[in-house]
């Protein structure tokens, strides 16, 4: 029984740690997750999917209580970083941040609104202040992670007076 198991075990280590076509590295990894699912801008069927995050307003006409899965963010730099969280309801990533090491501080995040990858601040914290909840701000809008629970946050939109609440998964590594 032993000696049968023991080729059917190689096997599976074999499948599972096939990377053919891949580098193992970051922005590989990023570049694969959720590459080619990334919403165009509305109105703009087939427009090209940015990977860069940029700061600035979301896109003219563009709803920014819509935020979109982020898809490809391998150009997507959160500069240094002792680790990071990513907010997601229904499976759609919406938000990732990273903060430093350092309390002293701010973080980032970034959002995609419009098919465009847009910039966050936070305010100094570090990676605890990304892990225990914080405000992200862009132009214009902002968007508050509240953890409410073990891996689950209530994330919060708001532009002027108009507010919209999702909860989603918040796991942070």
């Amino acid at each position: 029984m032993m000696r049968a198991a023991f080729p059917l075990l190689l096997l599976a280590l074999a499948a599972c740690s096939d990377r053919s076509g891949t580098d193992g590295s970051e922005s590989d990894f990023a570049s694969r997750v959720g590459a080619g699912n990334a919403t165009p801008g509305a109105g703009q069927p087939g427009a090209p999917v940015e990977t860069k995050a940029a700061k600035g307003p979301p896109p003219a006409n563009a709803d920014v209580f819509a935020l979109e899965k982020l898809g490809d963010i391998s150009g997507v730099d959160l500069g240094p970083r002792a680790g990071g969280c990513t907010f997601s309801s229904a499976g759609t990533e919406m938000l990732v941040a990273a903060g430093p090491a350092d309390r002293a501080l701010p973080g980032k995040g970034v959002v995609r609104i419009g098919g465009k990858l847009i910039e966050l601040d936070t305010p100094p914290g570090g990676l605890e202040a990304i892990e225990g909840g914080t405000t992200f701000t862009g132009e214009g809008f902002s968007v508050q992670i509240q953890p409410t629970g073990k891996g689950q946050a209530m994330m919060t939109i708001a532009q002027g007076e108009d507010r919209k609440a999702i909860v989603g998964d918040y796991v942070c590594a």
